[in-house]
């Protein structure tokens, strides 16, 4: 115990600034680094997200003003590859399409369409065709007319739509089609289809044979999100600094007076 004591009492240091004096404990100063360096830490880190996403957010927009290219052309990773403008012929799956459910356009409730596209024996994509209004109730599917036959298509490849909050299940009827999708899973398509679907999905560019309303979602990776947490950051750490300076500071003549009445 007395050890213990010893060293709570122990002073790392003695500064003497004009009419205060500052002395702070081993214990204190410990803590307090420890945090410090945490929480400046995560400052940077956040720092270091915020300059990603925006050389990210740089690169995509650079990538969609490049020339279409052929599947065949473009890099192996999914994250090379989102957003890169492509162009092929195929030939559209007239009898299976998806419609991915809870969609807002204009206004409008309805749904977003996607139709496999057939490319080659061996390559077959999923293609957003665009959004679709919902009919008078739920259980009166939209009418969706597909081009027939081989023709050229257009548009940007991008990563399956993520999860959102899931209310209900995935595919509740697939008797019928079209089929209801509450979100996009390729694996789950592909047991459905009886064939492998390319591992990215494509958007469909505007005024294309299959297209319908265009709705392609605005990528804004938010950097000024994680600026904005490291200001807070090191806002705390500014702030921990200096409580913990006040707290082991005090005025010289307290410190008598203190002394004195011990005595």
């Amino acid at each position: 115990m007395s050890d213990f004591n010893a060293l709570r009492q122990f002073r790392l240091i003695s500064i003497n600034v004009a009419s205060y004096h500052f002395n702070p404990g081993l214990f204190s100063t410990l803590i307090t680094v420890a945090l410090l360096y945490t929480m400046v830490s995560l400052g940077f880190w956040q720092l270091d997200r915020a300059e990603f996403k925006d050389a990210l957010q740089q690169k995509i927009e650079e990538r969609k003003n490049l020339a279409a290219v052929d599947l065949n052309d473009l890099p192996e990773s999914n994250a090379s590859r989102r957003y890169y403008p492509v162009k092929f012929y195929g030939e559209f799956d007239t009898q299976h399409h998806f419609l991915l459910d809870n969609k807002i356009f204009k206004g409008q409730v309805g749904y977003h369409v996607f139709t496999p596209l057939k490319i080659n024996e061996d390559k077959i994509i999923l293609v957003n065709r665009g959004f679709i209004k919902q009919g008078e109730s739920r259980d009166n599917l939209p009418d969706i007319e597909t081009p027939d036959g081989r023709i050229l298509i257009q548009g940007l490849l991008d990563l399956a739509p993520s999860r959102a909050l899931v209310l209900a299940e995935n595919v509740q009827e697939t008797t019928h089609w079209p089929i209801l999708l509450q979100y996009i899973d390729l694996n789950e398509i592909n047991q459905m289809l009886g064939y492998q679907l390319y591992d990215m999905v494509l958007w469909l560019d505007q005024h294309q044979a299959g297209s319908l309303e265009y709705d392609l979602p605005v990528l804004n990776l938010n950097s000024a999100k994680n600026n904005g947490y490291a200001f807070q950051w090191f806002a705390l750490s500014l702030a921990l600094l200096l409580i913990y300076i006040i707290v082991n500071t005090k005025r010289k003549n307290k410190i008598q007076t203190s002394g004195l009445i011990n005595e």
